[in-house]
Formats: structure tokens, C-alpha cells, sequence
């Protein structure tokens, strides 16, 4: 867990950053240096951009200048000393290697380590910030589990958009609006967004799985966040949450 205590101490240090104009109200730019300490937009490295997504929730991600994200992380308060909520770190490509979660400022419940493959190969619980067990994903479950899992896929009906595949991807492409800035920058690839079918159909907790740029990314979240309800998933006759990936890819022409 070193590299989550190293960002986390970083992190205090972004707040005296000089604030970029143009912000929108429950939004704040902060420019890092390359020691991630306060600069000005010319000689930045990086940038903190803080969004208030909730009544007593605030996010800071951490992106390269013009490249892809480091961290997501969620706070109770505006100065991001509480941790409370889902922290997402990601690799030099922009993918995501660890999420979990913090609650009071303590790292709780299930944390994720995920590799360049976006497999998922260690999990840790926590409780109040101590470790209580590590388990390595990589080892294959016995034959009994397989079973289940067997026995659950024949039971499954997964979530669907309405009007099926072809109209969540004309959804998707007649709604994207491509960034200006990311124009600028001429800045093009396939984003991932991860994201949550509830019971009701509704889409709930996106979260970028793989990154391009800022404006990029927001775009992508965008498109998500704003989708129309689901229907949702079924499993052994009964509506379950379904855990969604969706690449968009944005091209310049």
C-alpha cells in the first residue's frame, strides 16, 4: 500500500495550487509542478481538477497535463482531508491497477489490484484501516466452485439498453460532442468506462477503466452518466445490479 500513502500525502499539498479560470460553480482546476506542488498552468506537469459530486462528497483526479489520469480519489469535505468513498489509481498508460474504497478516512472493505491485462490478481479486506486478509486471484477455484459458477451462467439474463446493442451504440455515437481541447492537443483513442446497472436500471458509479485525456474522459463519463434507464439484470429469477465496461472511441478525421 505504499503507493496509495504516497499520493494521499501528495494530495495535501495540490490545495494552495493557483485556481484555472473558467471553473464551473462545485468545480476547481489546481496546476502541480513536477513534485506535484502549486504552479502555474505554463510550467505545470500535472493538474488536480475537484468536482463537488454530492451533498457531502467531493473528487479530485489527478491527470498528467495532457495525458491520462493518475488517480480518482473521494472526500467528505472540499479541502479533501476526509477520505470517504471509491479511490481509483492507475498505471503510466492510463489504466486502472487498484480501487477500493475509504470510510472515515480509513481504507474499508474490498480493495482490488488489477495488471496491464486488466485481470484482477490480489484482493485485500479491510476493516477501519487494518488489513484482515489477502487472497491471490490468480489461483483457480476448485471443481465445486467451478460448478456454480457454471450453474449461475445458465441462470443469468444480463442487463440490456432499450432497443438493444445497435441502439446503445447509436445512443453513444449521434450524443458524443468530440472536445475542443482535446482537438487542440490532437489527442484520439478508446476510452473505457466502467459502470453499474442498478435493480431500477439505472447507471450508477461510472468510473474510467481506461484513460486517454482530461476532456476526453469527461466526454466518455458524460455519455454514461446522462444514458437512458436499462432494463436491468436477472439471475436465478431475481433483478441484480450488472457491472458494465464500455469502450468509446474518439477519432479525429
Amino acid at each position: 500500500m505504499k503507493k496509495i500513502f504516497l499520493l494521499l500525502i501528495l494530495f495535501s499539498k495540490v490545495l494552495p495550487a493557483f485556481n484555472q479560470a473558467g471553473a464551473k460553480t462545485g468545480e476547481a482546476f489546481y496546476m502541480l509542478d513536477e513534485n506535484f506542488k502549486g504552479t502555474t498552468q505554463q510550467k505545470a506537469n500535472y493538474f488536480s481538477h475537484a468536482e463537488k459530486i454530492g451533498d457531502s462528497c467531493w473528487q479530485y483526479d489527478i491527470y498528467n497535463i495532457n495525458g491520462p489520469i493518475i488517480s480518482s480519489e473521494q472526500y467528505k469535505d472540499e479541502k479533501g482531508q476526509l477520505a470517504e468513498g471509491a479511490f481509483y489509481y492507475y498505471n503510466k498508460k492510463g489504466t486502472i491497477d487498484s480501487t477500493g474504497s475509504y470510510k472515515n478516512g480509513f481504507q474499508q472493505g474490498t480493495w482490488y489490484f488489477i495488471n496491464e491485462k486488466g485481470i484482477y490478481i490480489l484482493q485485500k479486506e479491510y476493516e477501519s484501516g487494518d488489513l484482515i486478509s489477502t487472497k491471490d486471484l490468480t489461483k483457480k477455484n476448485d471443481s465445486t466452485d467451478k460448478k456454480k459458477e457454471k450453474k449461475s451462467v445458465r441462470d443469468e439474463k444480463e442487463s440490456v439498453f432499450p432497443g438493444g446493442v445497435q441502439a446503445w451504440t447509436t445512443y453513444l455515437s449521434s450524443n458524443m460532442v468530440y472536445p475542443q481541447r482535446a482537438q487542440n492537443l490532437v489527442k484520439q483513442g478508446t476510452v473505457v468506462i466502467q459502470f453499474i446497472v442498478d435493480k431500477k436500471g439505472y447507471v450508477i458509479s461510472p468510473a474510467i477503466s481506461q484513460s486517454i485525456e482530461f476532456s476526453i474522459d469527461q466526454e466518455a463519463l458524460r455519455l454514461i452518466k446522462q444514458s437512458p434507464v436499462w432494463t436491468p439484470a436477472m439471475q436465478d429469477g431475481k433483478i441484480v445490479k450488472s457491472y458494465k465496461k464500455q469502450p468509446i472511441t474518439f477519432r479525429l478525421e
